[in-house]
């Protein structure tokens, strides 16, 4: 079977951030920028027999931005 599922990173702290990205954290619920390894978590659980029944799915992971 295939599944669908996607993840809607919001702004995560790597060497290409845009200026002004300090601003931004100011706005976020929990006040940092997330971690390519907290994106990596999310793709690996997809891709896990755990994540067997998600279909369908947008995961954001994005500090509570998007609610």
């Amino acid at each position: 079977g295939i599944r669908v599922n996607a993840i809607a990173p919001g702004e995560i702290d790597t060497a290409i951030l845009s200026p002004g990205t300090d601003k931004i954290v100011e706005t976020i619920p929990l006040r940092r920028l997330g971690t390519t390894a907290e994106v990596a978590d999310i793709i690996f659980f997809l891709c896990s027999q755990q994540a067997s029944y998600v279909t369908g799915s947008e995961i954001h992971i994005n500090g509570g931005q998007h609610v």
